[in-house]
């Protein structure tokens, strides 16, 4: 059976579900994109500011006590100029890298977008590991569109009704 670890980048795609006005049960998310595939795990990376709301927190408790997420969240900065986003995706990356040469995936699901993946798509090719990305049709870098190829896209926008709460 084929085994996925999935890799959401949440920052990435919350911007999409507010964009479409949805809120989104992440387990029926989760369900969605493991199909009949192993889940080996499934980890939420997000910015944060701190200190953070009791809402988050009881949301990131719930998500990971009943649904199995690993929380990686990055304490973003506040300035007086607005937040300032410690990125992710460095985070990300690292993660999926390590993970493949762990061999502990056969397929990592990277749902996000953005094109700062390519390089990481392209090492972990080298590996002989998939990728699947998930993603909303506007915010897909056509760079990742490329080096992947449609076959290995799902789009967000196609399953917002049966994600939706």
């Amino acid at each position: 059976m084929e085994r996925v670890i999935i890799f959401i980048d949440n920052s990435n795609i919350f911007k999409g579900f507010r964009k479409y006005k949805i809120k989104v049960d992440y387990e029926k998310l989760k369900n969605k994109i493991t199909k009949d595939r192993e889940l080996r795990g499934i980890f939420l990376y997000e910015g944060v500011v701190y200190p953070m709301s009791p809402e988050k927190k009881n949301w990131y408790e719930e998500l990971s006590n009943r649904s199995g997420f690993e929380i990686k969240a990055s304490f973003d900065k506040i300035s007086s100029g607005g937040i300032i986003e410690k990125k992710v995706d460095i985070k990300i990356a690292i993660d999926i890298i390590s993970l493949a040469y762990e061999n502990a995936y056969d397929t990592a699901v990277l749902v996000s977008g953005d094109g700062d993946f390519v390089p990481v798509v392209k090492k972990v090719k080298e590996l002989d590991k998939n990728v699947e990305v998930w993603a909303f049709k506007y915010s897909l870098a056509n760079t990742l569109r490329e080096e992947l190829g449609q076959e290995n896209i799902c789009y967000l926008d196609n399953v917002l009704n049966e994600i939706e709460i």
